[in-house]
């Protein structure tokens, strides 16, 4: 959805998408945690955390003559698009890592993927209701991915055997709403469940080299 309002927290002014990104990352650790317990949870709260830190931290890599300048850019600003998605490779690097040496195991990569899923549609719902916009794209847009969202949950005992075709199924409703929203295909999250997707997509498709380990560790 285009952004069409900012909002005042503070001093800040932070438009909807800010928002809408933390309502999601809130909602979804608090559906982890209940759904899956604090273990889980904690690995999830963990990427948040890196991707957002990174997110804000990228901001010397894309403005460095303006944090070079005034070093409290780094409240204000972000590394944009580039930031976000630097963030999620680098968490998804760590999380291969972790995979490669045994302190991670397949039911822990099916819980984050169960999160990131559940973070990209509150986000998407959230700026339905954050925005303003035709009725056909914020309509379709919150059906489709509340209806995704409900359908992942409801299987989520059971997704680990069907993971890769979750994946996909999470690329291609993305994808059907991007076309009826105004930025169409071009548009930064649909490349950030892109990423996701293949990651997962990928990650699956060795499925059968998982070492179930111990609570991931």
């Amino acid at each position: 959805m285009t952004v069409t309002k900012l909002f005042l927290i503070g001093n800040f002014t932070a438009p909807s998408t800010w928002v809408a990104l933390m309502i999601a990352f809130i909602l979804s650790y608090i559906a982890i945690r209940l759904k899956f317990g604090k273990q889980p949870a904690s690995r999830f709260g963990d990427a948040i955390f890196y991707i957002i830190i990174i997110w804000k931290l990228s901001v010397i890599i894309t403005d460095f003559k303006i944090v070079i300048k005034a070093p409290f850019a780094l409240l204000y600003f972000n590394g944009g698009t580039f930031g976000f998605i630097l963030g999620l490779a680098i968490v998804a690097f760590k999380m291969w890592v972790d995979w490669r040496k045994g302190r991670i195991d397949k039911d822990m990569f099916v819980v984050l993927f169960i999160g990131a899923v559940s973070v990209q549609a509150v986000f998407q719902v959230m700026m339905v209701l954050l925005n303003e916009g035709s009725l056909i794209a914020r309509v379709g847009t919150a059906v489709i991915f509340l209806g995704l969202l409900f359908f992942i949950w409801k299987n989520s005992h059971s997704s680990g055997s069907h993971i890769v075709q979750l994946s996909l199924l999470f690329i291609a409703a993305h994808v059907f709403v991007a076309s009826i929203q105004p930025k169409g295909l071009m548009n930064p999250p649909l490349l950030v469940t892109l990423l996701i997707g293949l990651f997962f997509t990928v990650l699956f498709v060795k499925g059968p080299t998982f070492e179930q380990t111990d609570g991931g560790k």
